[in-house]
Order: structure tokens, then sequence, then C-alpha cells
């Protein structure tokens, strides 16, 4: 019986599909992580305009105010940058999961073929089996009959 033709490359593909889904798994995280520092962000800005309202009703120098509006600018530039930054990362992580998908697919077609594969060669043992059950039987038959004549 021929061990399967396809048993290293099958071997294979498990591996480099076990690594891609680590690697999903890495850039997933980092799109996650780009997201809670927006969240983080947007928290930071709302505190802050909250701060600023609070105290525009007590009254504020021009100068003062000067700097809060240097920070709010700040803090878009660093929100927009951080959301550039959550769009690179889906996109990659994007990218990955459809190359891991790809050879989860490949996976999955060499694994039938290796299952077409077994159940071929059970059908041929078998056969060989049933032949050899044949022929015992057949020699066992010819020697009773032999025998007994």
């Amino acid at each position: 019986m021929k061990p399967f033709a396809l048993a290293r490359v099958l071997q294979l593909a498990v591996r480099r599909s076990e690594t891609q889904a680590r690697t999903v798994k890495l850039v997933h995280g980092i799109w996650l992580r780009a997201r809670g520092r927006l969240v983080q962000l947007t928290t930071l800005r709302d505190a802050h305009i909250e701060q600023l309202a609070m105290e525009l009703r007590d009254g504020v120098s021009a100068a003062q105010l000067q700097e809060k509006n240097r920070l709010q600018c700040a803090q878009a530039a660093e929100m927009q940058a951080t959301q550039a930054s959550i769009d690179a990362a889906y996109r990659d992580w994007q990218a990955q999961l459809a190359a891991w998908m790809q050879l989860d697919q490949r996976v999955k077609a060499l694994q039938l073929l290796e299952q077409r594969h077994l159940a071929q060669a059970a059908i041929l043992q078998r056969r060989i089996e049933q032949r050899q059950h044949d022929e015992l039987v057949e020699l066992t038959f010819h020697r009773e009959t032999g025998h007994l004549s």
C-alpha cells in the first residue's frame, strides 16, 4: 500500500496555515489596540472640553484660551493619526485574513485528497484480505476433499 504522496505538502500547508493564523491574530490585536487608543483619546478630548466649558464660565485669559485651543488642535491631529492607523491596521488584518483563508482552503483540499487516498487504500486492503480469505477457504476445501477421497 502506497503512502499518501502529498503527505509532506499537506504537512507544510498545515504549518503555513497555523503560522498565518497567528499572524492574523497578531494584526487583529494591533487593530483592536488602535481602536482602544482612539477611545482613550476621545474620552480625554471630551474631558478637556468639559473642563474648558467650566473654565469659560469663570472667565479665561486670551493666552489661556489660545493654549487650550492649541491643545485641542493637537488632540484632533492625534485622533486623525490614530484613525489612520486604525484604517491601516484594519486593511492589514483583512489582507492577512484573506491570505489565511486561502491557505486554509488549500489545507482542506489536501486533507480531502488524503481522506480519499485512505479510503481507496482501505478498499484495496479489504480486497486483498478477501482474496486471501477466499484462497484459504479454497485451499482448505481442496485439502479436505483430497483427504476424503
